[in-house]
Formats: C-alpha cells, sequence, structure tokens
C-alpha cells in the first residue's frame, strides 16, 4: 500500500468512528511533566488528525466551544490547576456534556492519586494507561474500557534513541560521565534510607530529595533544562519502589534515554512483573552483578531497544482513537 493510500485509510477509519476534531485537555502550571507530556502528545499525533485536535490548558477549554470528544491528561492534576479557582465545578459539568471522555491517566494504580482521578465523579467513557506496562484495575474501574498506550517519546524521540543505541561504543561512554547515580524524587524514609543505601555502595553521586507536591517553578524540584543537565553528566538515573503495587516509571526512563543515562529501577517485590524491561532489578546487589557481567553500555542498549520496540505516543493514541487498538484486561 502507498502512503498516500494509508494515510487516506487512515483518515477514513477516523472519520467512520467520528474523529473528525478532539480536544486535548492539561493543567499548564500545576506540573511541567506531564503539561509537556500534553504538547509532545499533540505534536506527534498524525498530521490528518493533529489538523483537527485543540490542545487547550483546562482555563482556554471553559473559554472555547467544547468539542464531542475530549482527551484529558492526568484529570487529578487539571482539576488542582490553580488558575482554575472556583470554576472547577463549571470544567466537571462541562465535560460531563462531551460524548466521549477519555481518561489519559499517568498515577500508580491502586494509589490514592489514582483514585483521585475518578473524585469529581466524572464518568469516563474510556481510560488509557500512560506508560509501557498495564495493570489489573480496582473492581470498581473494570467496566471502563481499559487501554494501555504503551510509550511516551515522540516519533523524532524515537529517531534520537535509535541514533543514540548505534553509537554506543564499548563503555557506551560512561568514563566521560562523573556522576555515578543521580536519586531525584520526593522525600520519604524509605527513599532516604534508599540514599544510604547507595552511598554505601557507591559513593559521589548526586541526591535531590524535596517536599511532596507538584512540579511548578518555586518548588524545589528540578525543571526540564535543570533536569537534562543533571542526566547528561549521569551514569545512571536511579530510583526505588514506593509503592506497594507494581508500577513502572515510564517517564522516568524515558527521560533518562534521551540523556543517555541508563535507567535503574530497584523493586524487591515486583522486579519479575517487568521482565520486559531490561532496566528493573530486585536489588542493588542484582545491579551490580549485570553491570559486572554484561557491562553499562551493553544494559544502555537493551534499554534503547525496548523503547524502540514500541510506537510513538501519537501513533499509539491515534490507533486507540480510531480503535485498531483492542482493549486491555
Amino acid at each position: 500500500m502507498s502512503q498516500n493510500a494509508g494515510a487516506n485509510s487512515f483518515q477514513a477509519r477516523l472519520i467512520s468512528v467520528g474523529i473528525v476534531g478532539i480536544d486535548i485537555i492539561y493543567s499548564h502550571t500545576n506540573n511541567w511533566y506531564h503539561a509537556d507530556f500534553a504538547r509532545r502528545l499533540h505534536a506527534d499525533l498524525p498530521a490528518d488528525l493533529r489538523a483537527t485536535a485543540r490542545l487547550r490548558n483546562a482555563v482556554e477549554w471553559l473559554a472555547d466551544e467544547p468539542r464531542d470528544q475530549a482527551v484529558i491528561v492526568n484529570w487529578e492534576e487539571v482539576v488542582r490547576e490553580p488558575q482554575l479557582g472556583a470554576r472547577v465545578s463549571q470544567l466537571r459539568a462541562r465535560l460531563a456534556a462531551v460524548s466521549r471522555r477519555i481518561l489519559l491517566s499517568a498515577e500508580c494504580v491502586g494509589t490514592e492519586w489514582f483514585d483521585k482521578q475518578f473524585a469529581e465523579g466524572v464518568p469516563w467513557t474510556e481510560l488509557i494507561e500512560v506508560g509501557w506496562f498495564g495493570y489489573p484495575l480496582p473492581e470498581a474501574r473494570r467496566d471502563i474500557p481499559y487501554h494501555v498506550l504503551g510509550t511516551v517519546a515522540t516519533r523524532a524521540e524515537l529517531d534520537d534513541f535509535a541514533r543514540r543505541r548505534a553509537a554506543l561504543s564499548a563503555d557506551g561512554g560512561a568514563a566521560g560521565r562523573p556522576i555515578p547515580w543521580a536519586l531525584v524524587g520526593m522525600r520519604t524514609p524509605a527513599r532516604i534510607a534508599f540514599a544510604q543505601e547507595l552511598v554505601r555502595w557507591q559513593p559521589g553521586g548526586f541526591l535531590l530529595l524535596t517536599e511532596a507536591g507538584p512540579a511548578r517553578p518555586g518548588s524545589g524540584r528540578l525543571t526540564k533544562d535543570a533536569l537534562e543537565r543533571l542526566l547528561e553528566r549521569a551514569r545512571l538515573y536511579i530510583w526505588r519502589a514506593q509503592h506497594p503495587f507494581p508500577y513502572f516509571e515510564t517517564f522516568r526512563v524515558h527521560d533518562a534515554l534521551r540523556c543517555g543515562a541508563l535507567p535503574v529501577k530497584i523493586d524487591p517485590d515486583h522486579a519479575a512483573c517487568f521482565a520486559a524491561a531490561p532496566c528493573v532489578f530486585p536489588s542493588l546487589g542484582a545491579l551490580t552483578e549485570a553491570l559486572e557481567t554484561q557491562g553499562w553500555a551493553a544494559l544502555l542498549a537493551a534499554t534503547y531497544e525496548a523503547a524502540l520496540a514500541r510506537p510513538s505516543i501519537g501513533e499509539a493514541l491515534a490507533a486507540i482513537l480510531a480503535g485498531s487498538a483492542s482493549p486491555s484486561s
């Protein structure tokens, strides 16, 4: 099939399921992480879909005439958008009147943050998990069609991953990265204990544990640019599981790969759940063994390859919207 024929077929499929215009709604001041994701998602949509899709922060969307289909990026943050104020109820009522209400969730299933995606009573018609993996939903949510986006990278970022993978040398450039590891996150007793373990394991790393709260300017958390500067100098971007539920922090993996650092999650309880991800280990001992036997560059190459086996975010969302991606169980 020619490229034009493929594009026409895709456009016809969108029209056949009523996708002639869709709104992507997000919080623009509450958390730079997910605001950045919403912008990258819109920019990465296939051209035909992007031409009729609108990217709107929650305040802008209230000032517009709504469309019949809306994708909401992390609703629990949208309703805490500082510029909304008392208009949250107006936003909720307007969204409830939209015929297709798709929640794009970037929260760990089973946590209070996931539950807050449903706290305002919006009757979601579909739920999309942001990230590489899907998870068993609570019984109260199992009647909602559930999809897994399977990726957080744009097509341009995947192309960059391929270039980085091809350029890896025997040591992957690790010698030019003076910071052995970076641990960044909100301060919890478990993370403080893990930081102490990391210092004993390998001194000289970078540690930033901040108070809980959204990633806004002045919050004490790293900006996107500051995080990139850090990870361009770090060999490992490491973190430890913080929930009693299986969860794979795809955004952290993505941040590391964009900067050439090896992402590493230590998860004593659920590492086996993520066998398809070469960067999850049950302990620092298991990580040490992998670094000694396989090498830093080989582990990084394998993680790039795992990311490259996935579609881009725009392609994945378009497939879900057009009904060509099967709901997850």
